[in-house]
């Protein structure tokens, strides 16, 4: 699993699941912008499935999220299938929300 930066523009207020528009950050190959889904979750561990999520999902924590619109959040990027974003609880490494990333 490979970690780089996103800029993210939810598509509805962030305190509501829905959709997002991510941006990857350089060094990520490729900077297109694409949508994913947003979903609101508990502290982690946190494991996001490609076979429920094909492209990845964008994490905002239940009790915070960002306070701009777009944000720059963590990207977490795997061929696997699937990704575990675990900190060691309480989202410290993630306080406004994490994107998990699949590539092909």
């Amino acid at each position: 699993m490979t970690e780089y930066e996103a800029e993210v523009k939810a598509d509805q207020p962030w305190d509501e699941d829905g959709t997002a528009d991510v941006t990857p950050k350089p060094p990520y190959p490729n900077t297109s912008t694409f949508s994913l889904p947003l979903e609101h979750r508990v502290s982690s561990p946190v494991t996001v499935l490609k076979s429920e999520y094909p492209n990845g999902l964008v994490i905002i924590p239940t009790d915070t999220y960002p306070s701009e619109n777009p944000t720059t959040l963590p990207m977490k990027v795997s061929g696997d299938d699937s990704i575990v974003i675990n900190d060691g609880g309480d989202h410290q490494g993630w306080p406004n929300g994490i994107v998990a990333r699949f590539t092909y």
